[in-house]
């Protein structure tokens, strides 16, 4: 079961950056994000929860709810 309170901070933090409606299905690439934004948002989401993206980790992560997947597994 998704832990809402992470659910909704995530798509906060997506918001903050492209000022777009931000869904669980929001793909990633589709909100305007470049590389370099991509990197800095999820390493502010590394800080908050406390978890590490490997490069390639964070390669394969296409949607937002993929991110917030994966911060939940490694929080378990």
């Amino acid at each position: 079961r998704m832990n809402m309170d992470l659910k909704n901070e995530v798509i906060t933090n997506f918001k903050k950056i492209t000022k777009k409606e931000v869904t669980l299905d929001s793909d990633i690439k589709s909100l305007g994000l470049d590389s370099l934004d991509i990197v800095d948002l999820l390493m502010d989401l590394e800080d908050k929860y406390g978890v590490e993206f490997e490069n390639e980790e964070m390669t394969s992560l296409v949607t937002v709810n993929d991110v917030v997947k994966a911060i939940e597994l490694k929080t378990k």
